[in-house]
């Protein structure tokens, strides 16, 4: 088989998925969902998957030589992967995204690993503080995008020949992860992050000064420059943004503004930081630029259930993230039904290759119970999944317990 064909037949077995009857019905109730609508059912996304774990798998090995072919036979055959396996409520796009063509310069510094270099794979490290005072934010500088769409056209022209007559190829701009404290962490560390908001707030407040005003002024660009992405089909850290609003479904693709977007970010080395140091050195900086999107996703791994309360200073907040380790009692009597919650499940229960089912159940149970008590609309993002134990079963069968848990609870 040639490989033109093989990217074709894949393209072919994407298009059944993603203009399936079930993806419609999903799409409509996640959009129901982050309408804020309690009764729609929570959905399941699992993202942020050990792909190398899964390797070895006839239905994801590539056979094109050609870098075309095998950029887009890589991109269908992990879809298909997932939509075979554990797609639960993941809803395929109804077109090809083709990232936009554009450069971008940066903020004048870069992270500098402390550990050694047999550590150079880790997942964790120490960094190097290249911001140890007032003098070294001189290295910070504006971020300079600049899009090539004569690229992004010559990419669509090709793509188009290969799959066009298949799927609709729409070149697409970029969902923000607003996450500045997970710059200023690695390229201060942990440590000093956390020892500075204490011993020198008026340097941490002038850094963060700074750091916004690139920031607001880099989505200026991405504006300007039609570099955003927003509709159906985008996702938003993992999670899908269909909103059963006239404003999301109104959204003119030829001239995406911030206000018809998604965003997301969090603070999370203020995991441990009290409310109301968290709203002091993150909230009030990030309130401006946040509340110029149409919806935000905030949090990620850490605990909010003790900052509901300054996260509502953020007027476009729509959902928010229940880590594995807060308090879903507390998080879910705090958010009521003014937000969504995005329960991230403990992906170490699926560490082992088997799901521990007790303890899968337990989570589940207790959150569903948390937020039909307090009529917070839930979904259940599994991430962040390090290992499965090279079996990706154990995804299918954990998608299966907490479907079950769902429906019979």
């Amino acid at each position: 088989m040639i490989e033109r064909d093989v990217v074709r037949d894949l393209a072919k077995a994407y298009a059944e998925f993603a203009f399936s009857d079930k993806a419609k019905k999903d799409a409509l109730n996640w959009g129901r969902l982050n309408a804020l609508d309690a009764s729609a059912r929570p959905p399941i996304i699992l993202d942020q998957l050990p792909w190398h774990e899964f390797s070895k798998e006839e239905e994801l090995r590539c056979i094109c030589a050609d870098p075309l072919f095998r950029g887009l036979e890589q991109y269908f055959r992990k879809e298909l992967f997932r939509l075979n396996h554990f797609g639960a409520d993941l809803v395929p796009a109804t077109y090809y995204p083709l990232g936009k063509v554009f450069t971008d310069t940066g903020y004048g510094i870069r992270l500098i690993l402390k550990d050694e270099s047999s550590h150079k794979n880790a997942a964790t490290h120490l960094y190097v503080d290249q911001l140890p005072d007032e003098e070294s934010l001189n290295k910070l500088k504006k971020r300079v995008i600049t899009a090539y769409p004569e690229k992004t056209a010559e990419n669509k022209a090709l793509v188009e020949d290969v799959i066009g007559d298949i799927l609709e190829v729409r070149p697409t701009g970029i969902m923000i992860w607003a996450g500045i404290w997970d710059h200023i962490t690695v390229w201060k560390g942990a440590e000093s992050c956390l020892y500075a908001v204490i011993d020198e707030p008026e340097f941490v407040h002038k850094l963060m000064r700074i750091l916004v005003d690139i920031e607001m002024d880099a989505i200026d660009q991405l504006e300007a420059q039609d570099l955003l992405a927003a509709g159906p089909g985008t996702k938003c850290h993992c999670v899908e943004t269909y909103t059963d609003e006239e404003r999301y479904k109104n959204i003119d693709q030829a001239n995406i503004r911030t206000k018809d977007c998604w965003i997301s970010g969090a603070a999370q080395i203020f995991s441990e930081i009290s409310p109301a140091m968290h709203d002091e050195f993150e909230i009030e900086y990030m309130k401006p630029l946040y509340d110029r999107f149409g919806w935000v996703n905030y949090g990620c791994c850490e605990p909010l259930s003790r900052k509901i309360d300054i996260i509502r200073k953020m007027k476009t907040v729509r959902s928010i993230s229940a880590s594995p380790w807060t308090d879903v009692d507390m998080q879910a009597e705090s958010m009521g039904g003014d937000f969504v919650m995005l329960r991230k499940p403990n992906p170490a229960y699926v560490r082992s290759g088997h799901p521990d089912v007790d303890s899968v159940k337990k989570e589940i149970r207790k959150t569903l119970k948390a937020c039909r008590r307090s009529e917070t609309p839930v979904a259940f993002i599994l991430k962040d999944i390090t290992t499965v134990n090279f079996r990706y079963e154990c995804l299918t069968e954990w998608v299966e317990i907490v479907r079950s848990e769902i429906e019979n609870s």
